[in-house]
């Protein structure tokens, strides 16, 4: 892009062998920060799933400053939050971008370069391949952090996760048991929206993956044996 060329040239000038080191190559976009150059690895053969630095620069664009080329004083450092974190006490765990922290930029050349350095060599690599103890179902895990944070008292003891190999491939679910001890499964299958309750294997009701609220009052019905017609269907 003609409006951030000279920086790229100034960054690359100083940069270059850090992103050797680190293999990693520049490429921009723009999107409603303003324009951003944002890093990966060098060979796309060798990581089809395009891992990434955490770190990316991002320029204000000519429509917010008026200037006919990108100035260092109106850039920052965008830092993405995309490390896989727990879910629960569970031993799983989850990553997605979870957000952006943004950090000015030191005013001083010279203090800037080892600041962009900094970043560089400390803030996290991020790795897009999936890894064997990763959740990979978004609105699972959004449905078990909603069950996981009841209130002591109305909280499902023994609530877990697991992953079986199915005819339908890998299904990831929400176990526990209900209060007769049976095995109640909610199962999350790839990204359809659609989901199935099982009880000890028999299954019980449909439901819409992407509301936790009706999830939630859904499993605590299970739980209880609650079979009335808004959550059986046989």
């Amino acid at each position: 892009m003609r409006y951030i060329r000279n920086r790229m040239i100034e960054f690359r000038d100083r940069m270059a062998p850090l992103l050797k080191e680190l293999n990693l190559r520049a490429c921009t976009q723009k999107n409603d920060a303003g324009i951003e150059v944002y890093f990966v690895v060098r060979d796309k053969k060798a990581d089809p799933f395009l891992s990434h630095s955490s770190v990316s620069l991002v320029f204000e664009d000519r429509e917010e400053t008026n200037l006919k080329e990108a100035a260092w004083d109106r850039a920052y450092l965008r830092i993405e939050q995309h490390a896989p974190r727990p879910v629960g006490d569970t031993g799983w765990f989850h990553h997605r971008f979870w957000g952006a922290v943004f950090l000015d930029l030191p005013d001083d050349p010279e203090t800037m370069w080892a600041f962009i350095e900094q970043n560089f060599q400390e803030q996290p690599f991020i790795t897009m391949e999936r890894n064997p103890t990763e959740i990979q179902s978004e609105h699972l895990v959004d449905a078990f952090n909603k069950l996981d944070g009841l209130p002591e008292y109305s909280r499902i003891e023994g609530l877990g996760i697991d992953r079986q190999l199915t005819e339908k491939g890998f299904v990831e679910s929400i176990v526990f048991e209900d209060s007769q001890g049976r095995e109640v499964r909610l199962r999350f299958s790839g990204d359809s929206g659609k989901g199935e309750a099982h009880v000890d294997g028999e299954k019980v009701v449909e439901f819409n993956t992407h509301f936790e609220d009706d999830i939630l009052r859904m499993a605590l019905a299970l739980r209880d044996c609650n079979y009335d017609s808004r959550f059986l269907r046989k």
